[in-house]
């Protein structure tokens, strides 16, 4: 379920893809682990907590750093990664 900018039809003229991605993750409403992507350019929901760290770790490049666990509710929002 996760998407990038060539599905959402953004392209390299955003002035995004040079920057670094953040990824903040958290639980829906669902009971769902969700990533959203700080630019709205990545995001997916997983079942497990340990899937969606090792998406974000991935998509970020190993860098753990650029990603935040948060303990509030964190809804994915199609429209957003939409722009």
């Amino acid at each position: 379920m996760a998407q990038d900018a060539s599905e959402t039809g953004q392209g390299e003229d955003d002035g995004l893809d040079s920057e670094p991605l953040h990824f903040v993750i958290g639980q829906d409403g669902s009971g769902y682990w969700v990533v959203a992507e700080a630019h709205g350019r990545y995001g997916g929901i997983f079942c497990s907590k340990d899937a969606a760290l090792r998406f974000a770790k991935f998509e970020s490049g190993d860098r753990l750093g650029e990603c935040a666990v948060v303990d509030g509710r964190l809804e994915f929002d199609v429209r957003r990664s939409r722009r």
